[in-house]
């Protein structure tokens, strides 16, 4: 079945620094990313907005073609079959590992995890349009069998750099106290309000979806 031994050994471990290189923790981004800012090295084209060419991203994807051709060349029956189960698991897998984990042996804020796609933040102007007031409703989900109590503050990146003051606004005056029940998944609401005045930004929007966010628990973070 192996042809190459040696070939196929270098093709295991260049998809294994894949598969690691795409675990999603402790962040929801790929553990790729925490390594080039620990080499200091740019993850994206426009580091302010995460917008642009994605070095750490295209990195692992390079890494991961040369282990698959590596272990492609190295199988003389059956290749096909076993490179495309390889990519599978390379890919799709350090999720699916997270969540197993997450739901049997992490504790405290690392058995949570964040839902971006139905997290959504909408403004409203009163009356006199003296005060701004902004309400998130964010969507968690706590994996642990036990109470998780955290911090909770929007993460200031964003596409739309217009975005931005509206982001950090809900973070005032300190961020919000969250508490998630056990093996729950729980839509969490949060407001905050500013004057018009002290507002640094031309309010021309009244919702915003998709952002990420940061918690605390015991003087550790981490970005979801």
């Amino acid at each position: 079945m192996i042809r190459e031994r040696s070939l196929f050994t270098k093709g295991l471990i260049f998809l294994l620094a894949v598969f690691i290189l795409n675990l999603p923790f402790p962040n929801s981004t790929p553990l790729s990313h925490s390594v080039f800012s620990f080499l200091g090295l740019p993850i994206y084209g426009d580091e302010e907005t995460m917008t642009g060419i994605q070095y750490a991203s295209n990195a692992w994807g390079i890494i991961l073609l040369i282990g698959l051709f590596a272990l492609y060349k190295s199988l003389n029956c059956h290749r096909l079959k076993l490179t495309i189960l390889a990519a599978f698991i390379a890919i799709s897998g350090p999720g699916h590992m997270v969540e197993a984990v997450q739901k049997t042996v992490l504790p405290g804020m690392y058995a949570i995890s964040y839902d971006a796609e139905n997290s959504i933040c909408t403004f409203e102007m009163n009356k006199k349009e003296t005060v701004l007031t902004g309400s998130c409703d964010l969507s968690f989900e706590n994996h642990s069998s036990k109470p998780i109590m955290f911090e909770a503050a929007l993460d200031e990146r964003s596409y739309f750099k217009e975005d931005t003051p509206f982001l950090l606004m809900m973070n005032k005056p300190r961020p919000h106290t969250v508490t998630l029940e056990p093996k729950a998944y729980q839509t969490v609401e949060i407001t905050s309000s500013v004057k018009v005045a002290d507002f640094p930004a031309k309010i021309s929007m009244s919702e915003i979806n998709g952002f990420h966010v940061n918690i605390y628990q015991n003087g550790k973070k981490r970005y979801l």
